[in-house]
Order: structure tokens, then sequence, then C-alpha cells
């Protein structure tokens, strides 16, 4: 159970949520256009099912390939978000090799899919252990090929599915040229020479080539060869080709293989007008992710990559922005909740989550808290009727996802003498902390019962119903608790039981064996989540009967909560 529906955005929400003058947003502008041709790729890579499909091979290799180039330019340094996208990019780079085929071309349709999938290997092989892995053999694969079959043009013979035209030598030349130290000089002069034949008369090396598809290669050829292509660089000029009725998606991609060529050669009249029909083909009302140019992904990676190198440092730069606005946007769709006892706990919470943290709205009960990684809201209860109150409030006001309770218990293991070494704990001691993986009732069916009409809940039937823990937010307990050894030391995983003043250690041991702690209000917060299906986590700072828990030990405990929520907050 990670979350109840996934959250779909617009590039309309950007503006909710950016810091300062957003309305450049939706400027007709190449800084505007890239910034949401960049979001567009993120939420693609976020959000879409990476299909194994050789359909979908060089889709997701140039998501990944662009959106690296993007964050990684020194410019953006957009290093955390990269970090961020690193799981999505492992999956793509995953899923494309197990994928691979039995036969040339190993990946996609075509040479230049071919070409585009290894290239994305190379440029992401930093960031995923399976493109770092398979990265060179690839390459010297495709060298190898290219090499043996550059006399009879580089064709797999299935005209239905190939693009065939200059356009594949010149991918192949600027893969080898950009990725493969000691490019022979044999073959980069046949790959240029291929490159750079014409299109006479609608055929390329005695095959058809469509109308619309002539500009698309082209494009490409003078974006590599510039000025060596001067005579293909005029035609680009040429927007007959408009005329025919064509799909907006196939429409943006030939127009953005223009803007690549338009711009290398810098013809500005050309870009300008590219840029204007470019604007044309926007869907605004499409959700990102989902092809913001052209209804086509595609569209909107193609545009990006064209796009990029015309835009100076401060406009890269400033696209951070859109950025930022898109991380806070999924943080406020992805709300999470804490659920507290004290005053105090609110306090360390907002200690535990550092400097940078933005206190957005404060009274005695409720903070709501924006964070540099999470926005959350911190709900207080005392009693069983508040912490009900509280956890409802949480999740029907504020829309948390996942609710995180760093509560208080006393220990239900006796401590045993034992000779040297000092003290050994059955279970769990004052002082130390507990990962609840379930919580249980002990005696206290009025008490839940008036409880859960708080949050409109009936009661449950069974009142001795045990609710496991969420497992994911239990592995990211265990994960944080475990990368904060030297302050919390030992800590324990086991069960915790919520009971009323009746009933000794003893009872409750006996009717829970094993159980590890017992608390006051723990069980409420979790029957509301599951009632709700909202993963729920609670961690318990252990005291002794007579003494409340040390502050040190309860602040861990809020520490440790904060650390679950900055771990969970990387899916995002």
């Amino acid at each position: 159970m990670v979350s109840r529906h996934p959250p779909v955005f617009f590039t309309s929400d950007l503006h909710g949520y950016g810091i300062g003058n957003t309305s450049w947003f939706d400027d007709n502008s190449p800084r505007a256009l890239a910034g949401r041709c960049l979001v567009d790729a993120l939420e693609y890579l976020r959000t879409s099912p990476k299909f194994a499909a050789r359909d979908w091979h060089v889709v997701n290799a140039t998501a990944v390939r662009v959106v690296h180039q993007c964050l990684a330019d020194p410019a953006v340094a957009r290093h955390d978000l990269l970090d961020r996208m690193a799981p999505a990019i492992e999956e793509v780079c995953t899923r494309i090799v197990a994928s691979r085929q039995y036969r040339i071309p190993f990946y996609g349709e075509d040479f230049w899919d071919w070409a585009s999938v290894v290239d994305a290997f190379c440029e992401v092989q930093t960031l995923s252990p399976t493109a770092e892995r398979v990265a060179r053999r690839e390459l010297d694969q495709f060298r190898r090929t290219v090499h043996i079959r550059m006399p009879s043009g580089l064709s797999v013979g299935e005209p239905d599915q190939e693009w065939f035209g200059p356009a594949i030598a010149t991918r192949a030349h600027r893969l080898l040229d950009t990725r493969m130290s000691g490019f022979d000089p044999d073959l980069r002069h046949e790959l240029q020479s291929q490159a750079l034949e014409r299109i006479d008369r609608g055929r390329y090396r005695g095959r058809q080539v469509m109308p619309w598809q002539v500009s698309w290669h082209y494009g490409q050829v003078v974006g590599e060869f510039q000025r060596a292509a001067s005579e293909q660089a005029a035609e680009l000029a040429d927007f007959a080709w408009l005329a025919v009725p064509l799909e907006p998606g196939k429409r943006a991609l030939v127009l953005a293989r223009i803007l690549q060529g338009a711009a290398a050669v810098k013809d500005r009249r050309t870009v300008l007008q590219t840029l204007e029909e470019l604007y044309r083909c926007e869907t605004p009302g499409r959700p990102l992710g989902q092809g913001v140019i052209g209804a086509s992904i595609e569209a909107s990676l193609d545009v990006l990559e064209a796009l990029w190198p015309q835009l100076d440092d401060r406009d890269k730069a400033s696209i951070s922005a859109m950025l930022e606005a898109l991380r806070f946007l999924h943080a406020k769709a992805h709300t999470i909740g804490f659920v507290v006892e004290t005053a105090e706990d609110i306090e360390g919470l907002i200690q535990a989550m550092g400097p940078g943290t933005l206190i957005e709205q404060r009274n005695a009960a409720r903070a709501i808290i924006r964070h540099s990684c999470f926005h959350a809201v911190i709900c207080l209860g005392r009693s069983m009727t508040e912490v009900a109150s509280a956890t409802s409030v949480a999740i029907d006001e504020h829309g948390a996802r996942w609710i995180i309770m760093p509560g208080r218990a006393q220990p239900l293991g006796t401590i045993l003498p034992q000779a040297g070494h000092g003290a050994r704990f059955v279970g769990a001691g004052p002082g130390q902390l507990v990962i609840a993986a379930a919580l249980a009732p002990f005696r206290i069916e009025i008490r839940l019962r008036d409880a859960l009409s708080i949050a409109e809940l009936p009661s449950p039937n069974d009142g001795g119903m045990i609710i496991p823990a969420d497992p994911e937010l239990c592995r990211l307990a265990h994960e944080s608790a475990a990368t904060m050894r030297d302050e919390i030391g030992v800590f324990f995983e086991g069960v915790t039981v919520t009971r009323e003043d009746g009933g000794t250690e003893a009872d409750i041991s006996a009717a829970f064996p094993g159980a590890l702690a017992a608390d006051r209000t723990a069980y409420v917060t979790g029957m509301i989540c599951l009632n709700r299906s909202v993963p729920c986590l609670v961690i318990q700072s252990l005291s002794g009967m007579t003494s409340p828990a040390a502050p040190t030990s309860h602040n861990t405990a809020c520490r440790l909560a904060v650390k679950v929520a900055e771990l969970l907050c990387r899916r995002w």
C-alpha cells in the first residue's frame, strides 16, 4: 500500500507552487517551451509504465538520455533530482536490456533507433548499473555492425517500419563521434558521405522517402554537419509539407528536427517560424507525462533536445524554478501526516526537520510544514478521542497519504540479571525505540468505540483484531534506523499494545505473547488508517512506568520519523 491514487498534474498547476514570478511559465519563448517539455519528460519517466516492447525502446531510451543531459548540465546541476530519478532510469535500462532482440537491429526498429538506445546507455551509465554494464559492449557491437553494413546502406530491409534516409547515417555518425574513442577515419568518412547524400525526387539510395520525412532527415543532417550541408539547410526553410494532412505528433517530430538544423546554422527566420508552429502544436490540456506537444511524449523529447543547446546558461538556470514548482507540487500531493501526543512533540519534529523548514501555519494543536523535501501536517491529540480526531483531520482535511506517529510507551519486557556486562532485557527497555510491526488492543472496547465515533467509523466486531504495519513504511523505518545507529543504538521491531489503566503487564503479555510495549493511543490511529487505506507507521520511545520518557529518547523518535519521511519522499 503506497498511495490511494496517482496524482495527475497539468502545466497550469505549476503556477501555484512556484517561487516568485511564474507568469513566464506560459510564455511563447524557447526558455518556457523547453521548461514545459522538461517537466513533461520528468513526469513521463516517473509515471509511465516501462514497456519492454521494441516500439518503446527508443522512446524510453530518449527520455532517460535527454532528462539526464538537461539535469546534469552545469548551468542547472540538479543532481538532487537526478538521484530521485535514478530508480526510474535504472528500470528503463533494465527492461530495455531484458528485451534485447535476437537480430539486427538489437533495439528498436532500425539503425536510428538502435543508435539512440546505445547513446542512452552511454549517457546514463553513471546512474544506472545496468547501463554501465552493457554500454561499452553495445557500442562495440553497433560499431562492428555499421562497419559491415556500410557498403549496402544501414537498412534493415523493412520499409514499413524504418524511416530510411540520410538521418540514419547521421545518427550513427553522431553516436560514434561522441561516444567512441578512436573513431575509425574511414568509417567516419563513409558515414558522412552517406549522410550528405541528397534525397532526389523523393528517393534516397533507391528507397522512397515520404515528403514530410524529408525535413525530418535534413534537420538532423544539418544539425550534425552544419555548413557542409548548406544545400539541405536551404530546404529546411520550405514549409510546403505543412499542407499535407499529418498527425499532430508526427508534425511536431518534423518541426523539432527543423528547429535542430536551423539553429545549428543560425537561420533565425526558420527558427522563429518553426517555433511558432510548435507553439500551435502544444496540448496544455493533457496531463504532464503524456505529451504536451502534439499529444506525443516523443515530440516533447525531440523538441527539448533541439531547444536545449540554444539556451544560454541563464535561461537554463531559470528553468530550475519550474523544476522546483513541480517538486513541491508533488510534495503537496503526497502530504505526510504526523500524529503526536504533546506540544513538545510538535517542536521536536520541527527541530528534526532542520534549517530551511518553513512553518506555513501553526496553532496549539496543528502545524503545517514545508520541508525542503516534503509537505507535512502535524496534528496533536492527547487522548484516544483527540488522537482519532487528529488522525482524521490529517487524512480528510489535509490529504495525508501516509501517517507517521512518534509516540510514547512503556516496555513490557522484564530485566533479568546476568553475570557480567550489566543487565539483559527480555524485550526493549526504557530509553529505547520500538518500530511497531503490528498494533494490538487490550480491553479498550468502550474507549475505542467512542474514539472511532469521532472519526465516523464503526467499532470493529472483533475487539482483539491486530493491525499489521505497512510493510513499505516498516522497511523504510528499518533502513532509517540502521543509518542512525550512533544516535539510536539498539532498536526493536515488534507488537505494541494499546491499553487503558486496567490490566497488568503480565495480563498483556499473556494476551499478546512477545509484545514489546504498551501505549495509550496508537491503536486508534491504526484503525482509522486501516479504514481510510492510508499506510501507517508507529515509532514508540520507551520509558519506565513511573517516569516519563527522557526528552533525548523521544527526540530520537522524532528524528527517526523525519528520516522515514525523507526517504519516503524520494519516490516523487
